[in-house]
């Protein structure tokens, strides 16, 4: 099978790759770190590395890239590199993929998240608390289940009969009437 040479920038680390083989499934073999979450399925888009030279020796980007990162790559130079499919000698830019720095993003993102309970901070309620919770949230929602359904029906509720009908809604439409005609004569028609 034939190799071909990978240059990967700014380490100037060269690497020989079998033809068809993914840029990401290379780097890794070779302990190159290209940062992954998806692990190459082409769902994270964390492997986007920059093609400075040899862009032809690549594959056409298949549909999943393309849905992923758009159909620019003719402009921005830019692929995912699990779907970067070596065909020829390229070099590739990691400038954006640095372990050390991924490595603080984490544990700094882990950390905003996570904050242990102070040491006697932890309340714990008696039943009887429990319970008259449990009551006070029973009754607001029966409160507003009644708000909530008050407005069905709402013509029957209000039979006062010595209600004045006001503006708007309240005025029933008068019957349309058609007056009778008497039938006509001899003397109409002439």
């Amino acid at each position: 099978m034939t190799t071909h040479t990978v240059t990967f920038q700014p380490s100037g680390q060269t690497l020989e790759v079998e033809e068809g083989k993914a840029l990401l499934t290379a780097a890794r073999e070779a302990g190159i770190y290209i940062k992954s979450s998806c692990g190459g399925y082409a769902t994270c888009a964390d492997c986007v590395v920059k093609i400075m030279q040899g862009q032809d020796n690549l594959n056409t980007p298949p549909l999943d890239e393309t849905k992923l990162i758009g159909n620019v790559f003719h402009i921005t130079k830019e692929r995912l590199s699990c779907q970067a499919m070596v065909t020829g000698p390229i070099e590739v830019d990691l400038s954006l993929h640095d372990k050390t720095t991924d490595a603080v993003k984490l544990n700094e993102k882990t950390k905003k998240n996570f904050t242990p309970p102070a040491k006697g901070s932890v309340r714990k309620r008696t039943k009887e608390e429990v319970a008259a919770i449990h009551e006070e949230r029973h009754q607001n929602f029966k409160a507003k289940e009644e708000k909530r359904n008050s407005w069905q029906r709402h013509w029957e509720q209000d039979k006062d009969p010595t209600r004045m009908p006001g503006k708007g809604g309240n005025r029933r439409p008068k019957p349309f009437v058609i007056p009778e005609q008497e039938p006509e004569t001899d003397k109409d028609k002439e």
